[in-house]
């Protein structure tokens, strides 16, 4: 694969080199998507799948912050954990993924999502 300098080079004769505080044209980023599938074994072989399907990485670290921000302002008595070092998904539970979903990101327990998800979910 290609150094990180030439893949910044590249990017930089592009016109695509962000630096910090820019990014692309939200024109750019209509059929971006971001999909994640996951798979995990225990040591006994129980095997589980699980996908997620959202928009581009931008907009769905916005959204994910802002669904936790809601949850932990709206949910924070229903929470398992009131305090310490968590991720978003230990912190707010069922609570941010149900605040995810309802916004529109995609989740797939069980399976993965089929080639007909893999496109950015409506706005």
């Amino acid at each position: 694969g290609a150094s990180v300098e030439a893949e910044r080079a590249a990017l930089e004769a592009q016109g695509k080199y962000y630096k910090q505080g820019e990014g692309p044209a939200l024109e750019d980023l209509d059929d971006a998507w971001v999909g994640f599938f996951l798979w995990a074994e225990t040591e006994s072989g129980r095997e589980i799948k699980c996908s997620m399907v959202g928009r581009d990485g931008y907009f769905e670290t916005a959204r994910v912050a802002i669904e936790m921000a809601l949850t932990l302002r709206f949910d924070f008595d229903k929470l398992s954990f009131k305090g310490g070092v968590l991720t978003p998904t230990v912190s707010g539970g069922t609570h941010l993924i149900k605040r995810l979903v309802d916004s529109g990101i995609r989740f797939k327990m069980g399976d993965w999502h089929g080639q007909e998800d893999c496109n950015p979910p409506p706005f």
